[in-house]
C-alpha cells in the first residue's frame, strides 16, 4: 500500500477510531461493573456517569459509542483495502452523526450536569478529529476526480 496523503488520512482515522473503541469500551465494561474511572483531570467523572443522560432506554451511551467506533474502524480498513463511492460518502455520514452527537453531548455535560468526564471529553474530541479528516479525505477524493 502507498502512503499517500489520502492513506494517511484514512490511517489516522484508523488510529483514532481505534482509540475512541478502547475508551468507549473501558466506560461500557466499568458501566456495567456499576465500578467508575478515576478522574485525574476532571472532577466530574462519576456525577456524568451517573446521569440520566448516560444512557438510553438502560443502554449506556458508552456502549453506543464503542459500536460506533468499531464500525468506523472496519469502514477504515474497507476503504483502506478498496476505494468505494459508498464507503467513502458512509464515513463522512457516519462521522458527521458522531461530530453531532458529541456536540450535544458536551452541551449536556457543561450547561445540564454542570460537570466534565474526562473520559467523555477525550471520546468527543477524538470524534470531531474523525469528522474532520472524514471531511478532507472526502474533499481530496473529490478534487482528484476533476
Amino acid at each position: 500500500m502507498k502512503l499517500t496523503k489520502n492513506n494517511f488520512i484514512l490511517l489516522s482515522i484508523l488510529f483514532l477510531s481505534f482509540l475512541g473503541f478502547l475508551d468507549a469500551t473501558y466506560l461500557t465494561i466499568l458501566h456495567y461493573k456499576s465500578a467508575f474511572p478515576p478522574c485525574t483531570i476532571t472532577s466530574g467523572c462519576e456525577t456524568v456517569l451517573t446521569s440520566k443522560y448516560a444512557t438510553i432506554l438502560s443502554v449506556p451511551i458508552a456502549l453506543i459509542g464503542s459500536l460506533f467506533y468499531f464500525f468506523l474502524v472496519i469502514l477504515s480498513v474497507a476503504l483502506l483495502t478498496s476505494r468505494n463511492k459508498t464507503f467513502e460518502q458512509a464515513i463522512l455520514i457516519i462521522s458527521a452523526s458522531g461530530f453531532v452527537v458529541s456536540l450535544v453531548l458536551i452541551y449536556i455535560q457543561l450547561v445540564i450536569i454542570n460537570a466534565l468526564c474526562q473520559y467523555c471529553v477525550i471520546s468527543e474530541v477524538i470524534s470531531f478529529l474523525i469528522f474532520g479528516l472524514a471531511f478532507l479525505f472526502l474533499r481530496l477524493q473529490s478534487n482528484k476526480g476533476r
